[in-house]
């Protein structure tokens, strides 16, 4: 995950791991965007707890979600109902600490290119999590890690390890 991949990586191996339930193609694409722009609130709770009991529950203090973009005209974030459901699954914390920085347009309307660039200080978590808590991170797509890599930028500037990353689906467009 510290690199984009999802892992394990050969160059980083004891990076932190990203578990992919499903690849982000066909019907599991639908059912990401049946969540996000249909209203799926209880759909990403189902989501969240569906993938705790289908991945090993972590040694970690408490569940992260990413933070939804600036701006957003969505009325809920998905990826913290996401970490909810597997809150709740799991008997782990959930911790609302990261948030956006800077506008920045949705990653679904850029290029891959252009994604890869997100600067690294896009986002800040504010304190609350103390310095050595072990976090693990949600979100509903993982692509090209370039969010991954900003939660885990500004988690770790707070003292907080990141153990790894949940997501519903993995790679594809």
């Amino acid at each position: 995950m510290t690199c984009g991949s999802p892992g394990p990586c050969p160059v980083h191996p004891d990076g932190p791991l990203c578990w992919s339930l499903t690849e982000y193609s066909g019907m599991n694409r639908e059912i990401v965007h049946i969540m996000k722009y249909s209203n799926g609130r209880e759909l990403a709770l189902r989501m969240g707890r569906l993938m705790a009991s289908r991945i090993a529950r972590p040694d970690v203090d408490f569940v992260v979600p990413i933070p939804l973009h600036r701006g957003s005209e969505r009325e809920y974030n998905q990826a913290e109902l996401i970490a909810c459901g597997v809150s709740q699954a799991w008997g782990i914390p959930l911790a609302r600490t990261l948030s956006w920085r800077m506008d920045l347009s949705r990653q679904t309307l850029k290029s891959r290119s252009s994604e890869r660039t997100l600067p690294r200080d896009a986002m800040s978590a504010d304190g609350t999590l103390r310095a050595g808590a072990r976090a693990l991170l949600t979100d509903d797509v993982y692509t090209t890690g370039s969010t991954m890599a900003a939660a885990m930028w500004a988690l770790g500037r707070a003292g907080v390890v990141v153990r790894g990353a949940v997501v519903w689906s993995g790679g594809g467009r």
